[in-house]
């Protein structure tokens, strides 16, 4: 990804995210190891997971996230630590319903096109 667009991203993704609309994930880059960030839409469980779902099959946070689990995730102004969880059948739709639930039938379509996943806390909160 271009250098620029990767910095529009991560600006653009803080203040999506700071509004509580949309998670920005920071996820480690597989290839380089450098942390980085991209707002996505999201879903949340009753225990506080988080359901993410990549709207292309080729989305390099989704990749990152199978390459290594440990993410961090800010909604708010509060970031946590989390761990990936790659869904699969029953589970994939079922967070795909609570995704698109969130934002209508618009971006919902997008949503879920490439690899979904269920972000569960680690207990570490940062700021």
């Amino acid at each position: 990804m271009n250098p620029i667009v990767r910095t529009l991203n991560s600006l653009m993704g803080a203040r999506m995210a700071q509004s509580g609309r949309f998670v920005q994930i920071e996820t480690r880059g597989r290839k380089t190891g450098r942390w980085h960030a991209t707002p996505v839409g999201y879903g949340q469980a009753e225990d506080g997971a988080l359901f993410v779902g990549a709207g292309h099959v080729d989305a390099h946070w989704a990749h990152n996230l199978l390459a290594d689990p440990t993410c961090r995730a800010s909604i708010a102004g509060e970031t946590r630590t989390y761990r990936a969880e790659l869904l699969l059948e029953e589970a994939r739709d079922s967070a795909l319903r609570s995704i698109k639930g969130r934002y209508g039938p618009g971006m919902a379509d997008r949503i879920g096109r490439g690899p979904v996943f269920r972000l569960v806390p680690t207990g570490a909160e940062e700021r």
